[in-house]
């Protein structure tokens, strides 16, 4: 099978969108996404990226999708329907970067949810970018009256250089359970997904799983799919995702 390189990837995740969200906002926010892409270099248009991919992944799971216009960043990337309930989607991306990492003072982890191993510089990094990253989209959108997904992409590899064979992979069982512990200082968010390119994932040390949290794992070579995506639902969210809509997300993954 010939793997489809990610530049025609993204045109035909953008021309299926650009057909299928007709209305004037979401035809003005593709072309300004699509002169993004263009324009900057694949890094520096990391997000335009991210919120194309996440509008056609949640498009491909059954959902109306709409662009939101932005503006002063207070408002949602995209809104999506499945019939006459409504949920808000914000995209953001996280990448690699030199240097320490900026905390947040508004989500921070518990002594027990630290990681400690000798090979989790990546996840520690991660851990933490992620976490500052909730809290500000949370503060963003603090006022939405009704549910909202917030969908991190994660787009390259990992926070240090090395072989192939040397890259950290993560144990998303110890991810899953530290993202059930402090989702719920975010109220403001049904659920988490989390997109990850690159990033392998370790093998399952039991076969125990999270009942909140939900992950697919890819192996490497197609350019089409990401490694992992994961989904964790808030259980004290103040607007919830129907069974339903978790389902279609689930199915989707």
């Amino acid at each position: 099978m010939k793997v489809q390189p990610k530049s025609d990837l993204i045109l035909h995740q953008w021309q299926t969108l650009a057909k299928a969200c007709d209305d004037g906002e979401s035809q003005t926010r593709l072309a300004i996404l699509w002169e993004h892409i263009n324009r900057f270099p694949v890094r520096q248009a990391a997000s335009a990226h991210a919120e194309i991919e996440t509008a056609y992944f949640l498009a491909q799971a059954g959902f109306s999708v709409a662009f939101l216009e932005a503006s002063g960043g207070r408002t949602a990337d995209l809104e999506c329907y499945e019939g006459t309930h409504r949920f808000f989607v914000e995209v953001t991306v996280i990448q690699s970067t030199q240097g320490p990492t900026r905390k947040s003072p508004a989500v921070r982890l518990q002594p027990h949810q630290i990681l400690e191993s000798s090979d989790e510089f990546f996840e520690q990094a991660l851990v933490r970018r992620l976490l500052s990253r909730m809290a500000e989209k949370a503060r963003q959108l603090e006022r939405y009256c009704a549910p909202v997904l917030l969908a991190v992409s994660v787009p390259d590899l990992p926070w240090r250089k090395g072989r192939p064979q040397d890259i950290p992979s993560l144990d998303l069982q110890r991810l899953a359970a530290m993202l059930v512990g402090v989702v719920v200082d975010v109220p403001q968010f049904s659920a988490i997904l989390l997109t990850l390119w690159k990033a392998p994932a370790q093998e399952l040390r039991n076969p125990i799983r999270i009942r909140q949290v939900t992950w697919v794992t890819r192996p490497p070579g197609d350019a089409r799919d990401p490694r992992i995506r994961l989904l964790a639902v808030n259980p004290v969210a103040r607007y919830r995702l129907s069974s339903q809509e978790l389902t279609s997300i689930k199915e989707r993954m």
